[in-house]
């Protein structure tokens, strides 16, 4: 009975250090790129009792309790060497100790392909942003960072059996913006031709040399002069702490070899910002001439120190969706880069970037067909400053390059395709100057133009 006694007040024991032990040594720090929670009030600011108190001391408890991040270090380091598996929902382990991000399993597999009709909506929406920076007189490229198992799958786990189709998006896409004239450096060409792994082990994106690679590719499809920093000095140095390898073993994993060039850069940032981690990201004094935009994700941070130095004054964000209207009328850059990585493309079908819609010829109407098609009209999440109206169109009435029209009162506009069939345009709000307003959409397919549904609604509706 002694022996069970005891045995109990150790697993007592056991469980009570994590939470007795956060008056020593509580976990400050996350490896997770977002804010750690703080501690619950008991009451709130109207003097209330706080009634999720419980439930926010629980997640408090979760990100805080004591020798968190070595106890979490611990069990992945037990899970890979032993099992060989990622104890992270969002890392996989891979073999010869590669880690790769999970939300990029469905475009390695096959499984998340888009149809030819998403692959068109996808180029199409890139070809209004393109007409509407052309249009306001700035140069316009595309660049999409692959993900590093469409490069280098050869170190993913087991998957390779249930691969369901080989292509990957991207690839399906490139033909398209070739088509439409759509401004791309291709970096899935650039990485492909080089014999040398040019992404980290340990973390989701390029190392240094990999780095410099898209720079020159994005910076040759510019046509801009640049830096290309074949005669820099470069050296290697185990000092990188990849994202993946924080996930997976906290601040505890084993850092790995990157580059580093060794060159004198000009520019600085001026708003304050201290990382290229900020979504904000604003810089002046670089070595070349002329205005930049770009908006960009992650795979920017390595790019930025790089591209920044080649002009005048430039502007980074890491807004989605892209407010690109306002931010082209603040700003009047000379160039836009829209860089988003492989496995975000379905971002720009379903959070297409903000503008008011480019105006078009009304077409002549060949055919009225009575359809389900829907329409709405509410004022826009992001921006309050526009309305935004969509729908969806039924698949029926689409072909794989069936174009969607929408006509405001005695105004038509080209539509973004959002999903496989719907649809949807920006306008400020001040543009709409007749109320109840008649919303018409149309299909067009080369000589065939449709209404497929009309409504009027009330301002305010």
């Amino acid at each position: 009975m002694k022996k069970h006694f005891t045995f109990i007040i150790a697993c007592l024991i056991i469980c009570l250090l994590p939470l007795a032990g956060m008056a020593v040594h509580p976990t400050t720090e996350s490896t997770e790129n977002r804010r750690m929670s703080e501690f619950p009030e008991l009451k709130t600011e109207d003097g209330s009792w706080n009634l999720d108190f419980f439930q926010e001391f629980e997640t408090y408890f979760q990100e805080h309790f004591a020798f968190r991040n070595e106890l979490v270090y611990a069990d992945a380091k037990i899970q890979t060497s032993v099992f060989q598996v990622s104890n992270v929902d969002t890392v996989i382990y891979g073999t010869d100790g590669w880690l790769y991000y999970t939300s990029t399993l469905a475009d390695y597999l096959g499984t998340g392909r888009m149809s030819k009709r998403q692959i068109y909506n996808l180029a199409h929406n890139l070809s209004l942003a393109q007409q509407y920076i052309e249009e306001k007189g700035s140069d316009f490229l595309l660049t999409i960072p692959p993900n590093k198992n469409t490069l280098y799958g050869q170190n993913m786990p087991y998957y390779d059996s249930y691969i369901a189709d080989p292509s990957h998006n991207a690839d399906l896409l490139s033909p398209k913006l070739q088509e439409l004239g759509i401004p791309y450096a291709d970096l899935f060409a650039a990485f492909r031709n080089e014999q040398e792994v040019l992404y980290l082990k340990r973390d989701s994106h390029w190392n240094g040399k990999g780095a410099v690679l898209a720079y020159n590719c994005i910076m040759d499809a510019l046509g801009y002069f640049h830096e290309d920093y074949k005669d820099a000095s470069v050296t290697r140095a185990k000092d990188t702490d990849g994202d993946l390898n924080r996930m997976l073993y906290t601040f505890y994993g084993e850092k790995e070899l990157n580059y580093n060039y060794e060159t004198e850069q000009k520019f600085t940032f001026v708003n304050g910002a201290e990382t290229v981690e900020d979504p904000w990201l604003e810089t002046k004094g670089g070595t070349g001439s002329g205005t930049l935009l770009m908006f960009r994700d992650s795979f920017g941070n390595t790019l930025i120190p790089l591209i920044a130095d080649q002009f005048e004054q430039a502007w980074f964000t890491k807004e989605v969706p892209y407010g690109l209207e306002s931010l082209m009328e603040q700003y009047q850059p000379d160039t836009v880069v829209f860089e988003k990585v492989e496995r975000n493309l379905s971002e720009y079908i379903t959070m297409p970037p903000i503008f008011s819609a480019i105006e078009t010829d009304l077409p002549q109407i060949t055919e009225t067909a009575e359809t389900d098609a829907t329409i709405s009209l509410e004022a826009l999440e992001y921006d309050v400053n526009y309305y935004k109206i969509s729908g969806t169109v039924e698949e029926d009435y689409l072909g794989e390059e069936t174009d969607i029209l929408v006509k405001v009162n005695d105004a038509c506009y080209q539509a973004y395709h959002t999903g496989s069939n719907g649809y949807e345009i920006y306008m400020k709000k001040e543009k709409i100057k007749t109320w109840p307003a008649r919303i018409e959409v149309l299909t067009k397919d080369q000589n065939l133009c449709r209404s497929v549904q009309a409504k009027k609604i009330e301002k305010g509706e």
